[in-house]
């Protein structure tokens, strides 16, 4: 109980610290542009698995869906269900198949 009362006193303190003339609210923040420079894309997805690069690549680089452990069909359909489930992947449903066959055939897979 004691924690809560302290953190109360804390917070109603910082809330009537007014900013002053010589010191404005946010005084001290700087903000300023950054940039990186991200490495090139030095591996690409065969033209057979264009269907993956149009629903897989805006989250998952071409690298990442070329070095997945092999997995059967029931286990990548259930994959491509979660993407759309659990992160909301615009997949269409009628895209699944197609999806399916070119994860199946994918090279490199671990």
């Amino acid at each position: 109980m004691t924690r809560i009362w302290l953190v109360a006193l804390l917070l109603l303190g910082a809330c009537q610290r007014a900013p002053s003339a010589g010191h404005p609210a946010g005084a001290g923040i700087a903000l300023a542009s950054q940039s990186i420079t991200l490495p090139d894309e030095t591996v690409t997805l065969p033209a057979s698995a264009e269907i993956l690069t149009t629903n897989c690549t805006a989250c998952h680089s071409p690298e990442m869906l070329l070095t997945q452990p092999k997995l059967d069909a029931k286990t990548w359909t259930a994959e491509i269900g979660k993407m759309r489930t659990a992160y909301k992947a615009a997949i269409d449903p009628t895209d699944d198949p197609k999806i399916l066959a070119a994860l199946l055939t994918l090279p490199n897979q671990k």
